[in-house]
């Protein structure tokens, strides 16, 4: 079961994709929550003075917190965009390339704020509005290019009966069990 929550093959329909990613912010903002309450100087200060952010709280945050928030992100995007039937290997780079050009850009030109506002908000409807591809022979690893099914189906010969004139056949990757005699002799116990 880890593998399919920690992975990134497999398919994620759009309910799922709302609920886990729901879960996932809302455990990530039960923890930073947590986290800032417990690094929080106690005491009175002044009004209108802000404390500084405590190293430590930048240390778990940027080493601990981001990483598992990122891992957890991509890999329910690239879920559901595989159930979407685009290549996530395509579109999650393409989206990170086009952000880092718009915030590139973004000081020389101000209107590009407006247009990384508008690709993120395209990204995310799409991945919680547009339906589900339809699989191939409705199995869950169809569309998949990481996970497989530990035994494939059996390929069948779909060439008609006119073009081969043999009748179809089923082909399997593994040729049938040879059955051979026991052993007869020395260890062998009696009848």
């Amino acid at each position: 079961m880890l593998h399919t929550i920690l992975g990134f093959g497999g398919r994620m329909a759009r309910r799922e994709y709302f609920f886990a990613n729901l879960a996932l912010r809302f455990l990530v903002g039960l923890l930073l929550l947590a986290l800032s309450a417990g690094f929080t100087p106690h005491g009175a200060s002044h009004y209108g003075e802000r404390p500084p952010v405590p190293t430590g709280l930048l240390i778990i945050l940027f080493g601990f917190v981001l990483p598992f928030y990122l891992w957890f992100a991509l890999a329910f995007q690239a879920k559901r965009y595989r159930d979407m039937g685009w290549n996530p290997l395509y579109v999650m780079p393409g989206s990170v390339c086009a952000f880092v050009m718009i915030g590139l850009l973004f000081p020389f030109v101000p209107g590009m704020a407006v247009v990384g506002v508008l690709l993120y908000l395209c990204l995310g409807l799409s991945l919680l509005f547009w339906p589900s591809q339809p699989t191939g022979n409705g199995d869950w690893y169809s569309g998949s290019y990481h996970d497989r099914p530990l035994d494939p189906q059996p390929e069948i010969d779909t060439a008609p009966a006119f073009k081969s004139r043999r009748p179809a056949t089923v082909r399997t990757s593994a040729p049938p069990p040879v059955f051979t005699p026991a052993p007869t002799g020395f260890g062998r116990r009696g009848l």
